[in-house]
């Protein structure tokens, strides 16, 4: 195909190509997993194409959204990118958007963690798009998604409303050989339900793949409800019949939406690698309605079951709104299963009541990722009870054989070794191993192993909560230590307005702002004190020393957690600042604990020359294990000793001063006073 190349690129990437060929001109976001990788993406296809694309990291999901909204009210083709728990924070302003009317196009790219693998919740986008009547597209596949995402901006281009692309972490992080079109030329028709067979020698069949730009999903490719024939299986040619409905040859399940280029329309239809040949009898026993990853998971299950010709998969990629042949095909079977992630969507719309297998009566499960094990269980199940002949799946376990002779061992989530927050979570218990200790929400909430976070609820929300123990303490007449901790790029998003608030209050207790100069989390992106933009370029930066001392904080002090012993001593010091007579004006005691991340600083600066020789006089009392956490340190059963795994210390020190065998009678004095 002329000017056309093809790339092997994941799905995240593919979303941000789709965009950027759809003739996108504004993109706004903020970091979160699964979704992080899009921005990246829209930037290096930017760079590359010579474009003008403004994107940028916003402050939090709100403004991401607000400001790629503004522009397509004016005209502009926009997008913003989030997860699905950074809607909830955009969700007011979806409210108010979802409508108006809008001059240019406006995609919001919500990317779901079902399980959920990084999220506090695995909450479903496409509900809350059902519920408000938003248009919204659920791709199964890398390359599906960035069909979705051209196909989501010229539908919201032309019907000039919001519309929603909701992906998972399963679609946005797979690889696939993705075609990029030249920018303007790329054109799809959404390829539902039954979708197009491929003929004699592979070429397209049916209808083919409309080209001409702003037809919605309303002009379709033409669909069978039912057909009597037999399935060859992934790649056979077959002779169609025509339909008894259409007399037209007769679609079949396609894992795509086509696309096209419109400089070679007639010839370049993108074919798919899935199932290339399901048909399925006319009033089946069984059929399936399938959107997402889970459509990808049931066909490889089905062919792999030898079904292909007795189960039929109808395939969702336009939730809302469906289109109407998806009842007709789920009347023309005898019991239709529908899988989805995470919530009954597609269920609750089809409601025929006994006729469905899904979640609410027991076959789907009600929370978790719809993995491979799962699906084949449920068809499996259902291909039982229904009495129908398949090829029974032999799993092979000989890998599982093999992995039984050989020992890991356990890695738990924990903070990188040698990172600088492992240090401010120590002093803070060993300062004050009775405090109440709200957590929040970024690669800091992993102190909970360490005993120094005790509440997680949402970003900012650890500020609001302490506000809220110390009301309680004090309406008791008790005053118990209370130490917040937050991350500096968490501290932008959401924990201003929380600390501006206690400081108005007077409320007393100890906020630890833990400042590595990054989003480590979500992939390293800028924060605002950073300095530079999402393409590099360098800007203002706003101090979180100086935000908090407009707040009116007088008790502020900027800490190296590496540091050990001041970090106890300052933290002790902001509890009698606390405590003292005054303490009726008292505020907030804030502390910056700033150092910037190991992962940035990687071939910045020398490395750190401590001799960690820890097993020396390592009497096994596993103090540095239980208390520390670090993942270098790991008890030898052998030798009853603490080890140190050299290939992940970074010769940071800190366990040195943890240690009671270890530490410089100095440093211990110090820290035990």
């Amino acid at each position: 195909m002329k000017d056309v190349n093809m790339e092997v690129m994941i799905g995240n990437y593919s979303i941000a190509r789709g965009l950027v060929e759809a003739g996108l001109e504004l993109a706004a976001a903020y970091p979160g997993t699964p979704s992080s990788e899009i921005i990246p993406g829209i930037i290096e296809f930017n760079k590359r194409e010579k474009g003008h694309i403004h994107a940028e990291w916003s402050t939090n999901e709100r403004c991401a959204f607000e400001v790629a909204f503004g522009a397509a009210s004016i005209g502009k083709k926009a997008a913003c990118m989030m997860k699905q728990v950074g809607l909830n924070v955009a969700f007011p302003s979806l409210l108010g958007a979802r409508r108006k009317k809008i001059k240019g196009g406006f995609v919001i790219i919500c990317c779901d963690d079902p399980g959920p693998q990084s999220s506090q919740t695995e909450q479903d986008t496409r509900l809350i798009a059902a519920l408000l009547n938003i248009p919204v597209f659920d791709p199964s596949s890398p390359k599906e998604a960035g069909d979705a995402a051209c196909y989501a901006m010229e539908y919201s281009y032309e019907h000039k409303v919001p519309v929603i692309v909701r992906s998972t972490h399963r679609v946005s992080h797979a690889r696939e050989n993705i075609t990029m079109y030249p920018i303007g030329t790329r054109k799809v028709a959404l390829d539902e339900g039954i979708g197009e067979a491929r003929g004699q020698g592979g070429e397209s069949r049916g209808q083919g793949v409309k080209g001409s730009r702003g037809q919605g999903a309303e002009n379709q490719g033409s669909r069978v409800r039912g057909f009597e024939g037999s399935s060859e299986g992934i790649g056979a040619e077959s002779n169609l019949q025509p339909s008894p409905i259409t007399d037209s040859p007769s679609p079949i399940a396609q894992n795509s939406i086509n696309s096209v280029s419109s400089t070679n329309s007639s010839s370049s239809t993108q074919q798919s690698n899935s199932l290339s040949a399901i048909r399925y009898p006319l009033n089946a026993k069984f059929g399936i309605v399938a959107s997402g990853m889970s459509f990808s998971i049931a066909t490889d299950v089905i062919f792999e079951l030898n079904l292909t010709r007795l189960i039929p998969v109808y395939k969702v990629i336009k939730v809302n709104p469906v289109d109407p042949e998806m009842y007709d095909f789920v009347d023309n079977v005898d019991k239709v299963l529908v899988l989805e992630e995470t919530d009954s969507v597609l269920e609750a719309m089809i409601h025929r009541g006994d006729k469905v297998f899904g979640r609410r009566n027991g076959y789907v499960p009600n929370a978790g990722e719809l993995t491979y094990d799962i699906i084949r269980g449920i068809i499996e199940q259902i291909v039982e009870e229904t009495g129908m002949e398949g090829r029974t799946f032999s799993p092979d376990h000989s890998i599982e054989e093999a992995l039984k002779e050989i020992t890991f061992p356990p890695r738990p989530p924990r903070l990188c070794a040698g990172c600088s927050h492992r240090a401010s979570f120590f002093a803070m218990r060993y300062a004050f191993p009775e405090a109440i200790f709200p957590g929040d929400i970024g690669c800091y909430t992993l102190g909970i192993s360490m005993g120094a976070v005790d509440t997680c609820i949402d970003m900012g929300g650890g500020v609001n909560l302490a506000s809220g123990f110390y009301n309680a303490c004090n309406q008791d007449e008790t005053f118990t230590p209370i130490i917040a901790s937050i991350g500096d790029s968490t501290f932008f998003h959401a924990g201003m307005e929380p600390l501006y608030d206690a400081v108005k209050t007077r409320k007393r207790f100890i906020f630890m702002i833990m400042d590595n100069s990054t989003t480590a989390m979500t992939g390293m992106q800028p924060t605002p004190q950073t300095g530079i933009t999402a393409d590099g370029t360098k800007t203002h930066s706003i101090k979180i020393d100086d935000i908090v001392k407009g707040f009116g904080v007088d008790f502020l002090k900027i800490i190296d957690p590496y540091n050990m012993s001041l970090m106890i001593e300052t933290l002790r010091e902001a509890h009698a600042y606390l405590t003292s007579d005054n303490h009726s004006a008292r505020k907030p005691a804030v502390i910056i604990a700033r150092r910037e991340c190991l992962l940035s600083v990687k071939g910045k600066h020398e490395a750190l020359t401590y001799t960690i020789n820890i097993e020396q006089d390592c009497v096994g009392c596993k103090r540095c294990i239980k208390l520390f956490d670090c993942p270098a340190l790991i008890f030898n059963d052998e030798k009853r000793k603490v080890t140190v795994d050299e290939g992940l210390c970074t010769r940071c020190g800190m366990c040195l001063l943890v240690c009671a065998m270890k530490r410089p009678d100095k440093r211990q004095k110090q820290i035990d006073e």
